[in-house]
């Protein structure tokens, strides 16, 4: 009798374990389902001092230590705020002082100060294992200073004549200029394009990994990017590939994305970003207007890199700082607005921790795990809610109000409709929606703060204080859950009853004996 009461108390655990995984997590995720944190390797953490074979700790501007068994010692910390992707800088063997992987030497081989082959490997199977993916970045423009190559008079026309690139707007010009003196590569010679792509090949089905980030994008011929596309998704056809480039005409986009390259990151949105959110009391419409524009005229605008921070540029916390603002309220707003837009969301390394830093190499000091984690506790519940509901990634985009500094705007997907309300501006804001923007819906529901709006004379009316956000779900009205009700009070009478039955078992064996 005792084993069938037990049976019967473990039924529901047994129902509930025999649930099938996701059809998301099985069936593998869009890119557009993706969140990338971009390491600059040498800058995260070091994990093996045996590397250290250039550091100097009193030098930005050389090796500090970061590498690949430092990122694999830190890869549940980067899952745990819900990264599904990591980026790193380029890995190939660099020329001296080389720490940011910009300056190729070798495109072959491994940068020794990062690691072993072996180790690189290591670190993408772990992550692997994580259901995490993993890109690097690929350089086609040019080579680093004082190459070999220069020297070598085979190899005299695999560069293009010494010209320093003067104008952003003459593509010519830059597609054959040198970028800041470094040696720029003729991709139209048909030896130097198939040394760059056996290559970029040879990583893949090497190490495994799952896409390329370009750098320079716009310095290399659209041409030379559409056979570039072919080859690596000949090798492995789901590889993605980012470009990373001073891209703001929509029609190059446009271009890009028909030649092959998947994404790009969206240097224009990053600015409006950074103007929007480094202090309060900015209207938010330009961001929307930028998302309309994206939208109607790229193939796939879900798939455009969402970043605020890179390692060109000062970090955007110095930005919060010049005008005087706590960098976690400021942080908190925008990403809130990253998670829940159209677009991937890109982190640079330390933006977690609201890293300060000026110009190179200011930007690009060591990570430090030694700091509050109020800002990475909420990356990770804001991803969270990215991941449970799909509207937040796939869905359209619809701005319902904007007020002085306070957006209201809609996600829908399917038949999931999310609200996410942000109020930029130094006063607490209310904001009425018309019921009619959210159909067969009763109330929305806060997922990120618990708040709770329920409809009233066929009016939303969202109250939020300064400098907070709320992500809302549109929903029926909630009503007494009564089969909930019933499985608990069934639960307590079995296990009552099972506590009944055991005694008199046990009074019946005390008075047998």
């Amino acid at each position: 009798m005792l084993k069938k009461v037990m049976a019967i108390l473990l039924a529901p655990f047994i129902l509930l374990s025999t649930i099938p995984v996701s059809a998301e997590e099985i069936e593998g995720r869009d890119w557009q389902d993706e969140s990338i944190y971009f390491i600059m390797v040498d800058r995260f953490y070091n994990g093996n001092t045996k590397n250290d074979h250039s550091v100097d700790l009193d030098n930005l501007n050389t090796y500090q230590g970061g590498d690949f068994a430092g990122i694999m010692q830190k890869l549940d910390y980067l899952q745990e705020m819900g990264f599904t992707t990591i980026a790193l800088n380029s890995i190939v063997e660099n020329t001296e002082s080389g720490y940011h992987g910009d300056w190729a030497l070798d495109y072959r081989k491994i940068n020794a100060n990062y690691g072993t082959l072996k180790e690189f490997k290591q670190l993408v199977q772990e992550a692997h294992k994580r259901n995490m993916k993993v890109i690097v970045d690929f350089n086609a423009n040019h080579v680093g200073p004082n190459h070999p190559w220069l020297k070598d008079s085979a190899k005299e026309d695999w560069f293009h004549e010494r010209k320093d690139v003067t104008s952003a707007s003459n593509q010519e010009g830059k597609q054959a200029g040198w970028i800041d003196g470094l040696p720029d590569l003729a991709q139209e010679n048909p030896e130097v394009s198939a040394y760059l792509l056996d290559a970029a090949k040879w990583w893949i089905t090497e190490t495994n990994i799952d896409g390329y980030r370009l750098n320079d994008l716009e310095y290399v011929s659209v041409d030379f990017w559409s056979n570039f596309s072919k080859e690596m998704k000949s090798v492995k056809n789901d590889f993605f590939l980012l470009g990373n480039g001073t891209i703001e005409n929509t029609s190059d986009l446009v271009g890009l994305q028909e030649s092959g390259i998947d994404g790009v990151l969206d240097k224009q949105q990053m600015e409006a970003l950074r103007e929007v959110f480094a202090k309060p009391d900015q209207k938010m419409n330009s961001l929307f207007t930028i998302w309309n524009e994206r939208m109607q005229t790229i193939s796939q605008p879900h798939q455009l890199g969402v970043m605020v921070d890179t390692e060109d540029i000062p970090r955007f916390t110095k930005s919060m700082q010049d005008h005087n603002q706590f960098p976690g309220t400021r942080w908190e707003l925008l990403m809130t607005h990253m998670y829940t837009m159209p677009g991937i969301p890109m982190v640079y390394y330390g933006s977690e921790i609201a890293m300060n830093g000026n110009e190179i190499p200011d930007n690009r000091r060591m990570m430090d795990f030694r700091t509050d984690k109020d800002l990475i506790e909420y990356i990770g519940k804001i991803a969270a809610l990215r991941k449970e509901y799909p509207a937040l990634r796939k869905g359209t985009l619809e701005l319902l109000n904007e007020q002085d500094g306070m957006a209201v705007y809609k996600r829908e997907y399917e038949d999931q409709i999310m609200i996410v309300a942000i109020n930029n501006s130094s006063k607490t804001k209310t904001i009425q929606l018309d019921a009619a923007n959210l159909p067969a819906s009763e109330e929305l529901r806060g997922r990120l703060n618990a708040d709770m709006v329920r409809k009233s004379n066929d009016t939303y009316s969202i109250t939020l204080d300064r400098e907070t956000s709320e992500v809302y779900l549109a929903a029926e009205k909630s009503g007494v859950n009564y089969v909930f009700i019933a499985v608990i009070v069934l639960v307590n009478i079995l296990f009552f009853g099972f506590l009944y039955l055991a005694r008199r078992k046990g009074k019946r064996q005390n008075n047998h004996n």
